[in-house]
């Protein structure tokens, strides 16, 4: 068997050692020369930060990386950028690579907004592009308003101060000062009252106290009570209150009516009690009956006549 020469075996291990660094350099740049892979393409006026290897990622998952960017028209400033996408990875029709931020801490990726195609681009197709507003603009659009409303706070907040300064002056503090004595001269009146009248306080909260507890211990009593009234009270109300106090209405208005009658001598009970000639015939009658009867009893047989034989005395 033959034997390999040193400088053969030197350029092999050249050979092989450049090989590899092609694929390291490749790998790092986020492109497997292992794998197959689709190129596909995107035109932007601006790619916003956007670098080669940044990664191009589907609702957060990578499935490729920016393989180059250049420009299409040196006149207009507009760029071209190639996507590396993996072979078996299928882009519907209508979707928009949208350069996006990575994070706050800076720099961009390329997100895929799927659309609804129909149908799915081809390898080499041109996708539509489009970059997002960043999240510098973001807060800057966000904080400006903000901003001007706090510069507008803070000269509100300057004048309200001037003019606190204004009415804060040494009348206005030595009345402040009497006014806070004064307060505090109620306050150690207010003190005196409530410790000179201690024990009355006490004494009117333990027969409170005392109430509560006369009101607790006599529950079922007063729930008796408060059912018999309800009892009551149904009874009442079943009662046909309504139609008595109207009788009663109705005989007192009889009344009424036969008191004015019998004051206006109408009928024999108010002529009875209103004339005076009917009062004295009736008494001279009953005098007439009186010496009727006393006639009749001493002279019997004035008036009543017995015959054995029918004949009448003279």
């Amino acid at each position: 068997m033959k034997k390999i020469s040193n400088e053969v075996r030197v350029g092999i291990i050249a050979l092989i050692t450049i090989l590899v660094f092609i694929w390291l350099y490749n790998f790092l740049k986020g492109k497997n020369l292992l794998n197959s892979e689709a190129s596909y393409y995107a035109v932007y006026d601006k790619v916003g930060g956007l670098a080669e290897s940044s990664p191009v990622e589907v609702n957060g998952y990578r499935v490729g990386v920016v393989q180059s960017i250049h420009f299409l028209d040196a006149a207009t400033g507009r760029l071209l950028v190639e996507f590396s996408i993996d072979k078996d990875f299928r882009i519907p029709k209508n979707t928009v690579a949208e350069i996006v931020p990575v994070s706050l801490l800076g720099g961009m990726k390329v997100q895929f907004v799927y659309g609804n195609g129909p149908g799915f681009y081809d390898v080499m197709d041109t996708i539509p592009g489009k970059l997002a507003e960043s999240l510098t603009d973001m807060l800057e659009t966000e904080l400006i308003p903000v901003k001007n409303k706090i510069s507008h706070l803070v000269a509100e907040i300057d004048s309200v101060i001037s003019s606190v300064n204004e009415i804060m002056n040494s009348n206005f503090k030595k009345d402040l000062g009497n006014t806070m004595s004064n307060i505090s001269s109620t306050s150690d009146n207010i003190d005196d009252i409530l410790t000179s009248q201690k024990n009355d306080l006490k004494q009117t909260i333990d027969n409170l106290k005392s109430f509560s507890d006369m009101l607790s211990s006599n529950s079922g009593k007063l729930s008796s009570t408060f059912g018999n009234l309800e009892n009551i009270t149904d009874t009442l109300a079943a009662a046909d209150i309504y139609g008595t106090i109207n009788n009663l209405k109705a005989s007192l208005d009889n009344t009424t009516k036969m008191l004015d009658n019998l004051n206006n001598g109408q009928g024999s009970a108010g002529q009875l009690l209103t004339n005076d000639s009917l009062y004295n015939n009736l008494n001279l009658s009953l005098q007439n009956l009186n010496i009727l009867l006393q006639d009749l009893k001493a002279n019997p047989k004035r008036y009543v006549h017995f015959s054995v034989f029918g004949k009448k005395d003279k």
